[in-house]
């Protein structure tokens, strides 16, 4: 009984180490053009089976745009870029980007 349960934690406890979360996320947004880009640093071994598979934008609080992904760019990491039309100075931009094998990191700017 004692090896069935130290299995079944040590799994828990391998899955757990793979999964991470994207590593920075660095959002920027350029007024004159509306256009918000997103970089993130998430390395992996195979882009195509551990990737940044979520990414939410809101604009103070509000969702602006949910996107699912399927991959991720390189194993690297990689960037997106959106269009948000509308946004005024002091208006804050939160980007959540998740892991599609758990974890999820956020970042936070103000419009300048």
């Amino acid at each position: 009984m004692k090896q069935i349960l130290m299995i079944i934690v040590m799994t828990v406890a391998l899955g757990a180490l793979m999964a991470h979360p994207a590593g920075n996320v660095k959002p920027t947004f350029d007024k004159g053009s509306s256009l918000l880009s997103v970089s993130f640093a998430h390395k992996v071994r195979d882009a195509a089976d551990h990737y940044i598979n979520h990414v939410e934008i809101k604009v103070n609080g509000k969702d602006a745009i949910v996107h699912k992904l399927s991959l991720q760019e390189s194993l690297e990491g990689g960037s997106l870029v959106y269009k948000l039309p509308a946004l005024k100075k002091g208006d804050k931009i939160n980007v959540l980007t998740k892991c599609n094998k758990g974890g999820d990191k956020s970042s936070t700017i103000t419009v300048p």
